[in-house]
């Protein structure tokens, strides 16, 4: 008998998918019982009962409490669990984490591109903002470009999904990921880690702590990271794609009392790399198609160019400061910070030897933000967290275009600034109305301002054919709430739900071709509607976390790129609605303390319920029906199997970690094309680590993608214009030396 659960599920419809959610649902349970059961098996371990899973806590809802304690779906990686997985950054974790989906922007590397249960958004510039909240001790990220982190000293990892914005406010719609570092102890330590793998890996990474005296104490967690590239030149064969980055982390901690502290965190990042590379798959008859360099749909190409230039180099600096104070019978946070990236990002966009279309392009962005909250308890019975919070951004991008195609000569300047500033006032309360029964309720009201100016020139052999200035200034009111409660069922199982309505900013499109194409468009609104259960079984060996959710989403901001006669427009719409729904599993087994098992399974049916959209480019059809298209990053189906063995190993133990990963078929580009069309992928990780008894030394052997997958992650479809992709990394195999004082 098969006990492989079907991953051949069509897309055929929301009637039928929606018949499927109970067969994918008993196969969640299913799966993963037969898997602990075959390696148990396998492997002759018996189960002890002495093993029990411990206990995570997490700040989802901006307080401490227990994992399976907090009434909403959230997946928590520690710094053990992302150190066990090798993740270098947030793409590594979204094979096995539910509903997740993280990438980069097909033709800017630097740039995140995150969906959570099928919402989430895949712009290189920030005019459109986030639609998956990146948040970093408690400060949020304005801008997708440098979102995906790399991950070393990390205490902790949260995966918030569904909307999230009562308490982390506007543009988390899809949900959060909320990154929480290491912070100083107060005590002598070190570790740090040096690796070395195949393309040219060479990774350097070291924390220190050092108590200053018996009120302060200092932190500093420096990683610097190169690596040569996966992509060949056309011509020479040489290695592109290299990646140089250093990033660093101070912390300076003041403790005068047990009722207040204050840490001041300043972060710097430098990043000298290659320019993002671009594999061009146009077809005949496409402005950039080119017979010798122009790959095939059908072929997965490591194949690219980069003329004239070849960098993108970027800098952060920012700086952050939190206190935290317990007066008035309440429990105080200020949080303040200001950040600042530069991206200088040359892209040779045809990808090949001859000059078709390249851009530079300069961005420049700062952002300042102050949240002040409190939690207090007003009776015995009841906890609320309120509290205040102001942000402001600016956004400049120099762009520079040479278009050849078109016209050898032919130069497209843009040069647009955008300032945005919000401020929102939230709270959230619970209430113990029983022993067994917690109500919740919150409440976020939001102002936000947007005022975009900018001046596009066309220019012809460095003579200037006409300007096109276009400005607008906007605000808009936006009300989020969430109403929910939790029923504690046992002594280890819990039983929540909810109704959540989240909102995502409008704003104005700065990619014109007309003035009137500046917008503005309006905010998305998400209402959604969870059930979960969480439990731990078996003396606490198992745990399973379910859930179930529906998203009503309207108002979709929608890019599109149409024609006016012959000329390309980009447009920004409030174009769409759609239904999302789906169930969630995730499983841990500790059949011993030396074995542990886990598993995670989504599945999701998401579609438009009406979507007008210009599918043929054909300016004279109009907006035609498109609500049979696929929502972009919502695949069907995603599933995760893993296994960490510990052993004895003289004199240490050693540590075996297994994992698999499947996505189903999943679609990048909005018209669906076969460019953005990403195939059922599964992929496989392996690794062995030793540990000395005294944890002062580590040794791992790690290999990522071990089966050699080659598959493309992005694409980007232009009518008449090109196709080009991007591609997933290839097998790594790296060797790894850590130590720990």
């Amino acid at each position: 008998m098969n006990y492989a659960p079907d991953f051949s599920i069509g897309r055929s419809g929301p009637h039928k998918a929606r018949k499927l959610i109970p067969h994918c649902f008993a196969q969640a349970i299913f799966v993963p019982a037969t898997f602990v059961s075959a390696t148990l098996a396998m492997l002759a371990i018996p189960t002890v009962a002495s093993a029990a899973l411990e206990e995570i806590i997490v700040t989802a809802q901006k307080r401490k409490e227990s994992l399976q304690e907090t009434p909403v779906a959230v997946t928590a990686m520690t710094g053990n669990m992302l150190e066990r997985a090798f993740a270098a950054d947030l793409r590594d974790i979204s094979g096995t984490v539910p509903s997740l989906v993280v990438t980069n922007v097909v033709n800017v590397s630097m740039t995140a591109a995150v969906s959570i249960r099928g919402i989430g958004v895949q712009e290189a510039d920030g005019f459109i903002d986030p639609s998956v909240g990146v948040v970093v001790d408690g400060v949020y990220q304005g801008s997708n470009t440098t979102a995906l982190l790399d991950l070393f000293d990390i205490e902790r990892v949260e995966i918030l999904r569904g909307p999230q914005g009562t308490l982390f406010g506007a543009n988390t719609i899809g949900g959060v990921i909320n990154v929480i570092t290491k912070q100083p102890t107060g005590e002598l330590n070190g570790r740090g880690r040096v690796t070395l793998g195949d393309y040219g890996r060479q990774d350097v990474a070291a924390a220190i702590e050092l108590p200053l005296s018996d009120s302060v104490s200092g932190k500093v967690a420096m990683m610097r990271k190169s690596f040569d590239g996966f992509y060949k030149d056309w011509q020479s064969g040489d290695d592109l794609g290299a990646q140089e980055v250093t990033s660093a982390r101070g912390y300076l901690k003041f403790t005068p009392s047990e009722v207040f502290d204050a840490t001041l965190q300043l972060e710097y990042g430098r990043g000298r790399n290659d320019s993002p590379m671009v594999v061009n798959q146009s077809d005949p008859g496409m402005a950039l198609y080119v017979p010798e360099y122009s790959v095939p749909m059908s072929d997965v190409s490591f194949r690219s160019f980069s003329q004239f230039n070849n960098f993108s180099n970027f800098d952060i600096e920012g700086a952050t400061l939190t206190m935290n104070w317990a007066m008035a019978g309440a429990d105080w946070v200020s949080i303040t910070n200001g950040r600042q990236f530069t991206l200088d990002e040359w892209t040779d966009q045809d990808g090949t030897p001859v000059q078709l279309y390249s851009t530079r392009r300069i961005t420049d962005n700062k952002q300042f933000s102050q949240e002040i909250r409190a939690s207090f308890t007003p009776t015995d019975a009841t906890e609320l967290t309120t509290g205040l919070y102001y942000f402001n951004q600016n956004w400049q991008l120099g762009s520079t275009s040479a278009v050849d195609a078109f016209g050898p000569g032919l130069v497209l300047l843009a040069n647009p600034d955008q300032d945005d500033q919000a401020w929102s006032i939230f709270s959230q309360g619970y209430w113990q109305v029983a022993d067994q029964l917690r109500l919740q309720a919150g409440i976020r009201y939001t102002w936000q301002e947007k005022d975009l100016s900018l001046v596009n020139e066309t220019q012809f052999s460095g003579v200037s054919l006409g300007l096109t200035p276009a400005a607008s200034k906007d605000e808009w009111e936006n009300l989020g709430w969430r109403l929910g409660f939790d029923w504690t069922l046992s002594d280890n199982a819990m039983l929540y739900g909810y109704q959540a309505r989240g909102f995502k900013s409008g704003g104005f499109n700065a990619r014109i071709t007309f003035p009137e194409d500046i917008g503005p468009y309006d905010p998305e609104i998400v209402d959604t509607w969870e059930l979960g259960l969480k439990a731990d079984w078996l003396e606490g060996m198992l745990r399973t976390n379910l859930a179930l959710f529906y998203n009503d989403y309207q108002d979709l901001q929608v890019d599109q790129l149409a024609y006016v006669g012959a000329t390309p427009v980009t447009r920004v719409e409030n174009a769409a609605s759609a239904e999302i729904s789906g169930v969630e599993l995730e499983v841990v087994y500790l059949p011993s303390d030396a074995l542990t098992l886990n598993a995670s399974l989504s599945y999701l049916d998401a579609s438009y319920d009406d979507f007008q959209f210009d599918l043929d480019a054909n300016p004279a059809n109009g907006q035609e029906d498109a609500s049979g298209l696929n929502l972009r990053n919502a695949p069907e189906l995603q599933a995760s199997l893993g296994a960490a063995l510990e052993f004895g190993l003289g004199p240490g133990k050693g540590t075996f970690n297994l994992v698999w990963m499947h996505t189903s078929e999943r679609d990048t580009d909005t018209r669906n094309h076969p460019i953005g069309r990403i195939d059922a992928l599964d992929l496989l990780d392996a690794s062995i680590r030793w540990r000395a008894n005294d944890d002062r030394w580590s040794l791992a052997l790690r290999g990522k993608n071990i089966t050699d997958e080659k598959y493309r992650a992005s694409g980007f479809y232009a009518p008449g214009v090109m196709n080009f992709a991007s591609n997933g990394p290839r097998r790594t195999l790296a060797l790894e030396v850590g130590f720990n004082f």
